[in-house]
């Protein structure tokens, strides 16, 4: 630390940047502090063997350093007025602003950031800079035309449907609202016609055009020569666009540790220094280090200058700067030097996942490795490619043990086969990346010697990614973990921190396996004391899940089996069953739904199921019975039956799980009315666990609510009512209300969605009734509890 007092500044700088967060230090205090600094070193010869005048100035300087964080981070803080906030979803709104950057057109989209000076609609008017995404679709050759056409620079008038990013609507769900917030984005332009689009003034930004049109010349370049699966993988890794990487692959990523790959930043940028090491190796050393950062800064700009590639170019930069300067390249000098840059640049990025995810591994690489190191070359292993694995095995596992915390508490898993298939993909990644190199070099000018090595490129990403599928898939392949929190992660670096310092200082390895152990231990003890379980054992829960304009209600009983009611709606665009509830299934910790409940077959209630199906998590069906003059419902259960899942049909019956039981209501009048649509034929139960009880409707309309009201008059009575059809006037009939007098009443509807539901009228008729209404559109996810004799609403 006395060598590279680096280290010191960049440690009290990040200090003061998080203080932001508590209070402010002002420019007048920044200024004092300076001038007293200035003032000190005057005298620096004339006191510098003074205790009491070294203290002063490593105090001041330390002030100043830390002042000057805060300040930054102050001047830097991303910040919307609430009004703008407010603002959700709004039909036909108008920006009219500058291109700041063009993504690579995808298949179907084309998406520009733009720089807004006014947005307006019937609702708003804003004069002010913000930012805006502009997702444009459209068909193929319009959007083509569009994408040839615009350039960054470009002044333009825009109309389209605006809405922010979908916030976090049920537990474990990601905030993607308050990500674009976090970089300065309000929110979302969506265009689906092209002639909505009117460019004003033409000017051009030269340097972003420049960069803009040298990634769409590469990616022309790359679709020419490779498979769509290889391109659209090269697409991430040269070039930082992985758009056109499926949702499911990237899921197999996840699961099989090697997610990182995707993001180019150290890895990436580490293939590229060999690359051009190699490409440059007859060169003397200081030409071959110049040629290489030109290099290296090519490669940021053709990337797009993502925050993760500027951070590892400034690191890589720092240490060859370092080295060609005979000054020592510490490699926590130099990490310090690459984050002090990067962090005077932009303050918010330490609060950047890809920041601390890319930190924590070098700094884990220069903690543990050497720990390692130790053992590898004791081994003295004779063979140079066994080494190079268990190398690489071990840099590896250093790298991993650093980003765990992180990786827990962004991705919630823990991969158990991550260190096999990173030995195995990395090398492989790199392997690609050079051959594409390779491929788009002779493109120019050895177009049919391309061809050969963009053929081998596809073999082996086909080979990598079927690898990458079948580790992924496997059932050990990884742990969910979630609720792993800050405090857990404090924990974590804390306990690795004893591990490494106290580790080395004993000699007799029973002690170490001991103080290994007691570490471990204590890392799995304290970090589940602040964990919370949102269905705990022996109550029973109902969980409204917000899957917009549907319904699904997960149940717990208090024995510990569940029920799915309904699944949401699944499109090309987005399935409730694969983005909602699996992931909300997994954060809860739940293995299997043993019952799920088809209220009837329309898709916003049974569409999700299908994922839920195809991914195991189903024990058997209750639906209506099969209507064969639905080619839908047909469809449905032949799938089911394909799948091997148990369909059983509502009828009046009791089933009791656990201490609660299940009231299945029935009319056999329902059947012998002609012409009602699927929502008359809705399976209607009533759960009833102590003295406490819920009556599911689905989407039942009046004139079925009153056969029920008729049949079963006082046995409707219930504490909860779900409001059948969300909401709609066609539902929640006086009649009907009459026998169940909810003291809770929950209305799962889109936020603003087209229809208008809930009602008005239905609402006036529930409050009539004295029941507290919760609702999806409003509240987004809602969880209750009852211990059979009062229900509890928690918040989640």
């Amino acid at each position: 630390m006395k060598d590279y007092p680096v280290i010191k500044v960049t440690i009290l700088f990040i200090i003061g940047i998080l203080s932001a967060h508590f209070f402010d230090v002002n420019i007048i205090v920044v200024s004092a502090l300076f001038i007293a600094g200035v003032v000190l070193l005057l005298f620096h010869k004339r006191f510098s063997d003074n205790f009491y005048y070294s203290f002063l100035v490593f105090l001041v300087s330390g002030i100043l350093v830390f002042s000057i964080g805060n300040l930054l981070a102050k001047e830097n803080e991303i910040s919307f007025s609430p009004f703008l906030t407010n603002i959700d979803k709004v039909k036909n709104t108008t920006a009219i602003g500058r291109i700041d950057r063009i993504d690579l057109i995808k298949s179907n989209e084309l998406i520009l950031y733009l720089n807004a000076d006014s947005v307006y609609s019937e609702e708003f008017y804003i004069k002010d800079k913000i930012q805006l995404i502009c997702k444009i679709k459209s068909d193929n050759k319009s959007l083509f035309e569009l994408y040839d056409k615009l350039k960054p620079g470009n002044y333009l008038k825009l109309t389209g449907y605006y809405y922010k990013g979908r916030e976090k609507r049920n537990p474990g769900e990601f905030d993607y609202d308050a990500y674009l917030k976090s970089k300065g984005i309000l929110g979302i332009l969506s265009i689906n016609d092209t002639s909505s689009i009117k460019v004003i003034n033409q000017h051009t930004d030269f340097f972003k055009n420049l960069i803009h049109q040298t990634r769409k010349k590469i990616d022309w370049q790359i679709k020419k020569y490779q498979s769509p699966e290889t391109a659209s993988l090269l697409r991430g890794l040269l070039l930082a666009d992985r758009g056109e990487i499926n949702y499911q692959t990237k899921q197999q990523f996840t699961n099989s540790g090697v997610v990182h790959v995707l993001a180019v930043s150290g890895l990436h940028v580490g293939y590229i220094i060999l690359i051009f090491l190699f490409l440059f190796g007859r060169f003397n050393l200081f030409l071959r280090s110049i040629l290489t950062v030109v290099g290296l800064l090519c490669f940021m700009f053709i990337t797009g200058i993502p925050p993760s590639v500027f951070r590892a170019t400034v690191m890589a930069i720092v240490i060859i700067v370092a080295y060609l300067s005979n000054r020592s390249t510490n490699l926590f000098n130099s990490i310090s030097i690459a984050a002090l840059i990067i962090l005077i640049i932009n303050p918010n990025e330490i609060y950047n996942p890809g920041f601390q995810l890319s930190f924590a591994a070098v700094l884990s690489i220069a903690l543990v490795y050497p720990f390692l190191e130790k053992h590898i070359t004791s081994w003295n292993i004779q063979s140079k490619i066994l080494k190079f694995f268990i190398v690489l095995a071990g840099v590896s596992l250093s790298a991993q043990i650093g980003t765990l915390p992180f990786t827990l508490m962004y991705f919630n898993k823990f991969s158990i086969i991550a260190l096999f298939t990173n030995l195995i993909v990395i090398p492989t990644i790199g392997f690609i990346i050079a051959t594409a190199v390779v491929t788009l070099a002779l493109s120019s000018f050895l177009p049919v010697i391309a061809i050969y090595f963009a053929t081998a490129n596809d073999l082996i990403t086909k080979w990598t990614l079927s690898l990458i599928k079948f580790s992924g898939e496997l059932s050990f392949s990884h742990v969910n973990i979630y609720d792993y929190t800050l405090t857990d992660l404090i924990l974590f670096y804390l306990m690795l921190a004893i591990l490494l310092y106290y580790l080395p200082r004993f000699k007799n390895r029973i002690v170490k396996v001991a103080l290994f152990g007691l570490v471990a231990a204590n890392v799995i003890l304290y970090s589940s004391i602040d964990s919370i379980n949102l269905l705990p054992e022996n109550y029973l829960s109902v969980f409204m899940i917000d899957v917009g304009q549907g319904d699904s209600f997960l149940i717990r009983f208090p024995n510990g089996k569940t029920a799915l009611v309904d699944a949401g709606n699944t499109t090309i665009a987005f399935d409730n069953g694969e983005r909602v509830i699996i992931p909300l299934l997994k954060y809860l910790g739940i293995e299997k739904i043993n019952y799920g409940l088809v209220s009837h077959i329309d898709a916003d209630h049974y569409g999700g199921f299908v994922a839920l199906v195809l991914d195991g998590l189903i024990g058997e069906i209750y639906k209506p019975t099969l209507d064969t003059s639905l080619s839908k419902d047909k469809r449905f259960e032949e799938f089911l039956v394909e799948r091997k899942i148990p369909v059983k049909y509502y009828s009046e019956s009791k089933m009791e799980i656990g201490n609660a039981a299940l009231y299945f209501l029935y009319d056999s009048k329902i059947d012998n009315i002609a012409g009602e649509s699927t929502n008359n034929h809705s399976g209607i139960f009533k759960l009833v666990y102590g003295e406490t009880s819920f009556l599911f409707t689905g989407d039942v309309e009046k004139n079925i609510e009153k056969i029920y009201a008729e049949k079963y008059k006082k046995f409707l009575d219930s504490d909860v009512l779900k409001a059948g059809h969300h909401g709609s006037k066609t539902s929640s009939s006086d009649v009907f209300l009459n026998y169940v007098t909810p003291k809770y009443s929950l209305i799962s509807a889109g936020f603003k969605n087209k229809f208008g539901h809930p009602a008005s009228e239905v609402m006036q008729r529930l409050e009539k009734y004295g029941s507290t209404i919760y609702r999806t559109d409003l509240q987004k996810a809602v969880l209750l509890r009852s211990d059979g004799k009062r229900i509890n609403v928690i918040n989640w």
